[in-house]
């Protein structure tokens, strides 16, 4: 492999970027050109081993963004991917009881698939909900990446339980482009721009849709290959980002230490000597949590700084206000 980013910030998997070198090449467009100069080739994408930074992915998906212009590029290349995209976890969804737990399977085991947005699963007796949060991007790559995983996720659905899957509805923070006749077509469900978050909702029925290939002997084969593939991951990380996973869950309650501790299975003093031991405080990653999220919400004008104080867990916008300012330098209006 070529020279990929050896370093802390080069661990995410290239199953995506392969996916969009592929569609980039169907569309006439050299995919070589979206690597050069990034360490990488478009050979190296399928190599199980290769890892790049965050730099290197978002770089890469801007060229393919600036080469295809107002065609939808996350969605097509969504719509292209097939259950087998995302390698073994892709095997375990399928070899799962029910939709529902296949849904839960990926979202546990989404490091192993490479993704450039967080996901977590919410349900109550009506709803599933998948929610798409983005940390690390520029608006323009955030909207190929929410595509890119709703459209998709409507692949592996249909790959799962048949092609009379429906989602509910599909949420989205950013206004509706030029192509968003396509949202309909793909989605086939009520899809709303300008929304406070990324979500992509079913009805909770679909949840106990059972899937034809379930077979309990080679889920679990494919579970301890993925488990065994887990020691090569740096745990500290992983341990930072379970707690901050169960932060995000509820933002305007953020739960108290004892109650993160009681969600990982240990005692709230074992947290506590963990955390030091990371060199990060409760407080502070709550704090960075708030912060990025208070970023994503003041990018959509719709929304109040009122709106925003309280959903990243202010109980007025006077002290939100106090806080952003500690946080940037500025105020939250200046950051719009």
């Amino acid at each position: 492999m070529n020279s990929v980013e050896h370093n802390a910030e080069a661990n995410l998997r290239v199953h995506l970027l392969r996916c969009l070198a592929d569609t980039c090449k169907d569309m006439g467009i050299d995919p070589e050109r979206l690597c050069m100069g990034l360490g990488f080739d478009v050979a190296d994408l399928s190599d199980p081993s290769c890892r790049v930074s965050l730099r290197q992915a978002g770089t890469m998906i801007q060229r393919a963004l600036s080469l295809a212009p107002g065609c939808g590029l996350g969605l097509e290349t969504g719509t292209r991917e097939t259950i087998a995209s995302i390698g073994l976890v892709g095997y375990a969804m399928l070899t799962s009881r029910t939709l529902m737990d296949a849904a839960a399977l990926n979202i546990r085991l989404q490091k192993h698939t490479g993704p450039l947005l967080y996901f977590d699963l919410t349900t109550d007796e009506r709803i599933a909900s998948i929610c798409a949060t983005n940390h690390f991007f520029e608006s323009d790559v955030e909207i190929f990446l929410v595509e890119e995983a709703f459209s998709s996720a409507m692949k592996l659905a249909y790959a799962l339980v048949g092609d009379g899957f429906r989602p509910a509805a599909v949420d989205l923070t950013y206004r509706a482009p030029s192509y968003a006749a396509q949202y309909s077509r793909i989605f086939k469900c009520p899809v709303r721009f300008e929304q406070a978050s990324n979500v992509f909702s079913v009805d909770a029925a679909w949840g106990t849709r059972p899937i034809a290939t379930y077979d309990p002997l080679a889920h679990r084969q494919a579970l301890l290959l993925l488990q065994a593939a887990d020691t090569q991951e740096d745990s500290g990380t992983d341990f930072l980002e379970s707690i901050a996973r169960i932060i995000r869950r509820d933002l305007r309650n953020a739960p108290l230490l004892a109650t993160v501790a009681t969600q990982l299975c240990m005692s709230e003093r074992t947290l506590r000597r963990r955390l030091t031991g990371s060199g990060v405080s409760y407080q502070t990653l709550v704090n960075d949590i708030r912060q990025k999220r208070a970023y994503e919400l003041l990018n959509n004008p719709r929304l109040t700084v009122d709106y925003v104080a309280r959903e990243v867990g202010f109980t007025d916008s006077h002290n939100f206000r106090r806080a952003f300012k500690r946080w940037t330098g500025h105020g939250p209006r200046e950051s719009r």
